[in-house]
């Protein structure tokens, strides 16, 4: 599995999340228990996680791309 964190600009990770939570589309947020890792990059509320494996299919990753995208 191909496994992503990410923050969206102007958005904590919890808004991101419930965001795309609306639209269907399932993340998880937090600091994954990386509390230090996370505070040593500046993201005290965490990052956006992404799990893309085999039997996600093209359009499933391109409509999260695309949510992602309408976010920022």
């Amino acid at each position: 599995m191909a496994t992503f964190a990410v923050t969206v600009p102007g958005l904590t990770s919890e808004q991101a999340a419930t965001r795309l939570a609306a639209r269907g589309l399932s993340v998880w947020w937090g600091d994954y228990y990386a509390i230090e890792v996370m505070r040593r990059l500046g993201l005290p509320d965490g990052a956006l996680r992404l799990g893309i494996i085999h039997y996600n299919t093209a359009e499933e990753v391109d409509r999260l791309l695309a949510a992602l995208h309408d976010l920022v």
